[in-house]
């Protein structure tokens, strides 16, 4: 059953800064999605009524600004009512849609370049996006940037079509050889872009939709570890190198918990209830709960419950390759990948290949012996 409800939502820049306030948004649920409709308007955390949906009588002009909402929130209902009265899904898509229609339809819409949509589809989506997703991005931007000075031409909604896409990975993979990897990463950028495009009436362009225009996805040929060589990594002496330490602990942690680099800060006695561990994470901005084994609690305990602050992904992973030699990781691991040089093998002992994306895997390996 399709529903409205008001929320609210810190930004990015409200949870690095720890403010009080939040951003008020009109959240629709259609299935199994949901779409936000910002409200323009934010409040303090503490005068926001969540049972209620609305904001507390201590708020000053509590009345006004929540039949300011109240209206918001009845812009949304009637593309919902609508759409029901006219036998139409009102999927989130759609509701959205007909909602930016309305919009740009009242104040004229204006022509717009690709690149102008561009730049205002990142600073909005510093609100929603995660801070790693919009660096991604930025890159795929930089990546565009590249082809057109050496392609010697201009993107445009009207020209990003199956010959650019042809054109884009003899460029990309043909002439600057880099990973068909990265090639399907800018490909999802602009297929995410060009949708919102056309939701909002800019772009009518939608070569991009059809098969030809596809993400390449490449199977990873990663390592993993398995439990003998996990323990050999525990049992390791470092006792002379305090920062080697650090990082195994926060490796061991990462592997029992499975949370990605970017979430270890919140490995904490104070996000722990009844042997869970509850974080929201950063990546996706989601509360998770995670049983904790038995083999963390102890580890979390010696540092009286506050693990050391995390070094940089880059000097983790190369700490991490340190450690791995350290306990004799070193069998013999072949890697694939597909440049404009074609497909290509490479030959690594394990230790060079030890990073901190294996924590899933190692805990996946974890997780079968338990069962």
């Amino acid at each position: 059953m399709p529903r409205t409800r008001l929320i609210i939502k810190q930004s990015n820049a409200q949870r690095k800064s720890k403010s009080p306030e939040a951003q008020i948004f009109v959240s629709y649920a259609h299935g199994s999605k949901t779409s936000l409709f910002y409200t323009r308007q934010n409040i303090f955390i503490k005068y926001w009524d969540k049972k209620n949906q609305s904001v507390k009588r201590a708020w000053p002009s509590n009345y006004k600004l929540n039949m300011y909402l109240s209206k918001f929130r009845q812009k949304i209902e009637d593309i919902l009512h609508s759409a029901m009265f006219e036998d139409t899904e009102p999927t989130t898509t759609y509701v959205k849609s007909v909602y930016n229609g309305r919009k740009l339809k009242k104040q004229q819409l204006k022509s717009i370049t690709f690149w102008e949509f561009v730049d205002e589809y990142l600073e909005n989506g510093k609100v929603r996006l995660s801070s790693s997703t919009v660096k991604s991005y930025k890159t795929a931007v930089s990546n565009l940037k590249a082809y057109e000075k050496y392609s010697r031409s201009k993107l445009e909604f009207d020209n990003i079509d199956l010959k650019f896409y042809h054109d884009y990975m003899d460029y990309y993979i043909g002439y600057r050889e880099l990973k068909i990897s990265g090639f399907g990463k800018v490909i999802k950028f602009l297929k995410t872009v060009l949708n919102s495009g056309t939701d909002q009436g800019y772009n009518s362009n939608t070569i991009f939709k059809s098969n030809g225009f596809r993400v390449v996805n490449k199977s990873a040929d990663n390592i993993y570890l398995n439990e003998n060589e996990l323990k050999r990594i525990i049992n390791l002496d470092l006792s002379e190198n305090k920062k080697l330490v650090r990082v195994r602990d926060l490796f061991y942690l990462g592997c029992y918990t499975g949370l990605r680099f970017s979430d270890y800060h919140q490995i904490n006695s104070e996000n722990i209830v009844n042997n869970y561990l509850q974080v929201k994470t950063q990546k996706t901005g989601k509360d998770v709960v995670i049983p904790l084994m038995d083999e963390v609690l102890p580890l979390i305990e010696k540092y009286n419950g506050k693990l050391p602050k995390p070094m940089t992904n880059q000097v983790m992973n190369r700490y991490l390759k340190k450690i791995g030699e350290l306990a004799g990781i070193d069998d013999a691991f072949d890697k694939y990948h597909t440049s404009g040089k074609g497909r290509i093998k490479e030959t690594f002992k394990k230790w060079e290949q030890i990073v901190t994306l294996l924590l899933d895997v190692v805990l996946l390996q974890i997780c079968i012996r338990e069962v």
